[in-house]
């Protein structure tokens, strides 16, 4: 069951957390200084795009990409009249993801060389609320089906290694307490991007007779490494604050804090790696951001089709005894 205060604080955090930079729009285009194709700025830099390349941006925007969006929307509208909190979460997570990748196509063919700063952040807003979504689906099923931490009538799937359970006897709970020490170590190793250096980026190439400006504004990078690890921190302390001094049901709300945080610090993170790994050659990091969200959308249909008896097939009845 998901609260009313559930259901409100999920809409708080998407709404006013998710497009505040969008609001701050103008703070964020006026502090990142010169931008990468102002005249004199790295324009006249030309590189020259290897066959194995051209052939990687090619086959990532045109068949890879169209080939794992049309799948998570395939699997939202499998998912799209199922009652259980972890398949619901996990549909809203593919709808996400859809609608980012959406805007990072309209923006990829619509404008000029991915100009616009808008649709590039609500793609990457889709992905942080599809890493959230899909973390807290990953979480409630672990808890439903395997762990049973949140069931008051089970004893938790630990108890055997625990040897005594808080929900029968007077003690305190070790995975309660864990998380609360992951809360606050995630706000911790959150913030590691903030002290990474901003670059400018921006030069021109060929892709099968095309020309084409790879870039990557520091106005994304602000995002990206500057506003999602603060943000990732302070869900993080949240969620560990809230088990911590919440003494009525406080794992509900404290689940959905630290998905969201997952969702923030794992966009982060995903993004710092490939673009301080790759650029100097902004194909490579196109690149390899499509296939891990291939391989995330894969992932999603593995665990579907593998556990589909658990997830979609209903529970045997009783067997007659003839």
């Amino acid at each position: 069951m998901v609260y009313r205060f559930e259901k409100i604080l999920l809409i708080v955090l998407i709404v006013v957390l998710g497009f505040f930079p969008i609001i701050v729009y103008p703070l964020f285009t006026g502090i990142t200084g010169t931008p990468a194709d102002a005249p004199g700025k790295n324009k006249e830099t030309f590189i020259v795009s290897s066959a194995l390349e051209q052939v990687a941006a090619v086959a990532t925007a045109f068949v890879v990409k169209p080939v794992y969006t049309l799948t998570a929307l395939i699997i939202a509208m499998l998912l799209w009249r199922k009652a259980d909190l972890e398949l619901k979460a996990l549909k809203w997570a593919m709808l996400f993801f859809f609608i980012g990748e959406n805007f990072c196509a309209a923006n990829f063919l619509f404008t000029r060389n991915h100009d616009s700063y808008l649709l590039e952040y609500l793609h990457s807003l889709g992905m942080v609320l599809s890493f959230g979504f899909a973390a807290f689906a990953f979480m409630e099923g672990i808890d439903r089906h395997a762990l049973r931490f949140s069931d008051a009538r089970k004893s938790c799937g630990l108890a055997g290694f625990c040897r005594q359970c808080h929900k029968f006897e007077d003690v305190s709970c070790g995975l309660h307490s864990l998380f609360i020490f992951f809360g606050f170590a995630g706000a911790i190793v959150a913030m590691l991007p903030l002290v990474a250096q901003l670059h400018i980026i921006s030069y021109n190439t060929i892709i099968w007779g095309t020309p084409y400006t790879y870039k990557h504004p520091v106005v994304y990078q602000l995002a990206e490494i500057r506003y999602y690890p603060v943000l990732a921190a302070a869900l993080f302390l949240a969620a560990s604050l809230t088990l911590w001094l919440k003494n009525e049901n406080p794992l509900h709300p404290s689940k959905l804090l630290f998905a969201a945080a997952i969702g923030a610090m794992g966009f982060s993170f995903f993004r710092f790696i490939v673009f301080q790994g790759f650029r100097t050659r902004l194909v490579w990091m196109d690149f390899w951001e499509e296939i891990t969200e291939f391989i995330y959308i894969a992932a999603v249909v593995a665990v579907l089709w593998y556990f589909r008896r658990s997830l979609f097939e209903p529970l045997p009845g009783p067997k007659s005894i003839k």
